[in-house]
């Protein structure tokens, strides 16, 4: 695979680099030599790297210090090439026991954080016609869990916003791409209520819950790896899996997903009943549109032709032949 060219991606902008993937990556990018702006509250700790990192502390949710870590960045480096988003909060509750709080909450440092740097940056990225933004999502961002209200609403939103940025950057060099990982050694999931319910309804033996003491054997640093090797190639997946678990989830949603559009192939149309009362049909499958595309061309021929017969009362043939074709030009014949 071709690789691209290493000055577009030298200098990274890591959010969430405190602990788990966002440290890691810092560490393993500092190992290859890329200049890094690691961020988080508190300002990350790292072991070597010397003129080559820049440690600050920014609150994602407040678009002021994202805007002024930005500014030390280019001041420092020169520039801004890639924008890592790995910075993120987890929530364990049910639906119903999930105060509004918690949801907005989560839903300002998941889906809001990823927005502002993301904000901040693309219009910095057009401009010099280079540029690369890396979302991480989550696994949970494509197969919902229970006991995941605000979590998996918050990574749900992020895949959209990030699929929009796939769509919209395409006429200029700015790659985009989102990464879903698994279960991975982070602290994400600490100092928090974990899958606790005083409702036995919301109890399922084969429920999507993850027992986060679990041994899972994804190693976080080749994970880490993955998605550096993945930037590091000219053109970019819309989206990175990584983890055991998350290939099995996703291949289990996929399959529900074609089950869905079994069944709807099977329902083909669909009846809508407008204000005024009436139904009409609503083909939604496109083999019909194309066994009837001679039908709409003919439809608009004949259009045509009869607003030339009601002007000029007598259209112009090549032959009586080719006029008899038309059911127009038959009416026209008997009048």
């Amino acid at each position: 695979m071709k690789k691209t060219d290493k000055n577009k991606i030298k200098n990274w902008f890591v959010t969430g680099a405190s602990s788990g993937i966002g440290h890691e990556l810092c560490v393993q990018l500092l190992k290859r030599g890329y200049n890094v702006t690691a961020v988080s509250r508190k300002i990350p700790e790292f072991t070597g790297g010397g003129g080559r990192l820049l440690g600050l502390s920014v609150d994602v949710t407040k678009p002021d210090t994202i805007n002024s870590a930005i500014q030390k960045t280019i001041e420092k480096f020169g520039s801004i090439d890639v924008l890592a988003n790995i910075a993120g909060i987890s929530s364990y509750e049910t639906f119903e026991e999930t105060s509004d709080e918690e949801v907005r909450n989560v839903m300002e440092t998941n889906y809001w954080g990823t927005y502002n740097t993301c904000k901040a940056l693309i219009k910095y990225f057009r401009e010099r016609n280079n540029g690369t933004i890396i979302n991480c999502t989550s696994v949970i961002g494509l197969v919902p869990r229970t006991f995941g209200c605000a979590y998996s609403s918050s990574k749900h939103a992020i895949e959209g916003l990030t699929s929009v940025l796939y769509l919209e950057t395409q006429n200029f060099n700015c790659r985009v791409m989102c990464v879903e990982p698994g279960l991975y050694p982070s602290n994400i999931g600490k100092n928090k209520k974990s899958f606790e319910t005083e409702f036995s309804e919301y109890i399922f033996p084969n429920s999507q819950i993850i027992n986060l003491e679990r041994n899972y054997k994804n190693d976080l640093t080749i994970a880490v790896n993955c998605i550096i090797d993945t930037v590091e190639n000219e053109k970019l997946p819309r989206r990175l899996l990584l983890g055991k678990d998350c290939i099995k989830r996703v291949k289990y949603e996929v399959h529900s997903i074609l089950e869905n559009i079994k069944y709807s192939n099977v329902i083909s149309s669909k009846i809508a009943k407008t204000c005024d009362g009436k139904n009409y049909t609503i083909f939604t499958d496109i083999s019909f549109f194309c066994k009837k595309i001679p039908f709409f061309i003919n439809y608009i021929r004949c259009s045509i032709l009869e607003k030339i017969v009601r002007k000029n009362k007598k259209p112009h043939y090549k032959n009586k032949k080719e006029m008899l074709k038309n059911k127009f030009a038959k009416t026209w014949l008997k009048k």
